[in-house]
């Protein structure tokens, strides 16, 4: 088992090794208080935190067998391992993100203010992919922006876009794009960029485009993909 107490001493006695050495003294007596002194101002601590547990909600499947939630869910990663889903249907959704997928599905605005890791991005993602599958489900899902997801910094973007690339890689019907000031104007060249980016990408299929992601400009200006990232 993994302790953290005695691998905080082993790396506080690795950087003060390391210092010592680089700076010596020939005189044992200053080397002794040089390393006493290290060891009562190099680090202090561990300090050891633990987490509140969010209250568990519904899971993805419970709210599809209720009518919240589009029963198309259960196609859109079925072609995956149970292990490799990025949406569990059988997971339980936390408490919050049930809420919030009920109080969006139901057509009313919602402000989502929770702690880091607390699944944030579920509680308006999981709604967004609803409307379009239920869009599907009435066959008006064509070409042209539905959701717009803006943010800060193009990290961030990038990151989340990540996300929906691992989600929605096996089920084409939804499309996906990136437009900021790293977006290229024509197609050859945004493949060029992205082939470059992900060549040593883990997921063998996400290291060439999708089918369903929108690289370039001239792409998203023909035909707009359902979900939009960019920044303000």
């Amino acid at each position: 088992m993994f302790d953290p107490v005695k691998a905080s001493k082993n790396i506080e006695q690795e950087f003060i090794s390391y210092i010592s050495t680089s700076f010596s003294f020939s005189d044992l007596n200053l080397r002794k208080q040089f390393e006493k002194q290290l060891e009562e101002i190099i680090s202090k601590g561990p300090f050891l935190e633990t987490n509140d547990v969010f209250l568990s909600g519904k899971s993805i499947k419970d709210l599809i067998d209720e009518g919240v939630l589009s029963p198309l869910y259960q196609d859109l990663e079925k072609s995956k391992p149970a292990d490799k889903r990025i949406l569990p249907l059988e997971r339980k959704l936390y408490l919050h993100q049930e809420k919030s997928i009920r109080t969006i599905v139901d057509g009313n605005n919602a402000v989502i203010s929770t702690g880091t890791g607390s699944g944030k991005t579920n509680c308006f993602l999981i709604p967004v992919i609803n409307d379009l599958l239920r869009e599907k489900e009435a066959g008006t899902l064509c070409p042209g922006v539905r959701a717009l997801f803006i943010y800060p910094m193009n990290a961030l973007a990038n990151d989340q876009l990540k996300n929906i690339r691992k989600l929605l890689m096996d089920y084409e019907d939804i499309t996906f794009g990136v437009y900021n000031g790293g977006t290229e104007n024509e197609e050859e060249d945004a493949i060029k960029v992205y082939e470059s980016m992900f060549a040593n990408e883990p997921i063998e299929k996400l290291r060439h485009p999708l089918k369903n992601e929108l690289l370039s400009r001239d792409k998203m200006k023909e035909k707009p993909p359902h979900i939009l990232f960019t920044n303000y």
